[in-house]
């Protein structure tokens, strides 16, 4: 189930890049910060963070990227030790956001307005930066599982 959810990231963070870098021209909706309603690099930006924090969330309910990591890879402590270091200033703020404007909502602007404060307090560099090595990480790993398992089909 996290390889699938972690595709699902991966394909958002597709879109979301190649829409930045103008690979990507939607149809509808409007990139310009004039425009009163929600551009759709807002929208991609809230449903990538926010699907970043239900990889990440700490729920014993959720599905916690780092504690697969862990149980799957224990030898890669350092590196998931490190990636994590990366995460954990902001995943408290980024799940606020997550649940005040990424997923579940909110029914006023004054609700809505703790889930700003993650880009107060961080900034948007610095949380795709992170979200950069966890993809890296992730990626590398999955990749030498696949390596290990071919080779035991080879044998």
């Amino acid at each position: 189930m996290f390889v699938e959810r972690f595709m699902h990231f991966m394909n958002l963070w597709t879109v979301y890049k190649d829409l930045l870098l103008g690979r990507y021209v939607p149809t509808v909706g409007s990139a310009s910060d004039a425009d009163p309603f929600p551009n759709i690099n807002h929208t991609l930006m809230f449903a990538l963070y926010a699907y970043f924090y239900s990889l990440i969330e700490v729920d014993s309910n959720a599905l916690n990227a780092f504690r697969v990591l862990r149980w799957r890879f224990p030898e890669e402590e350092a590196a998931i030790a490190t990636v994590e270091a990366r995460v954990v200033p902001f995943s408290k703020d980024l799940k606020v956001f997550r649940n005040r404007l990424g997923f579940h909502g909110s029914r006023s602007r004054a609700h809505e307005s703790p889930g700003l404060d993650l880009f107060a307090k961080h900034s948007g560099t610095e949380i795709l930066e992170a979200m950069k090595d966890f993809k890296a990480l992730v990626a590398r790993l999955l990749s030498q599982d696949l390596g290990t398992r071919r080779g035991r089909h080879h044998s």
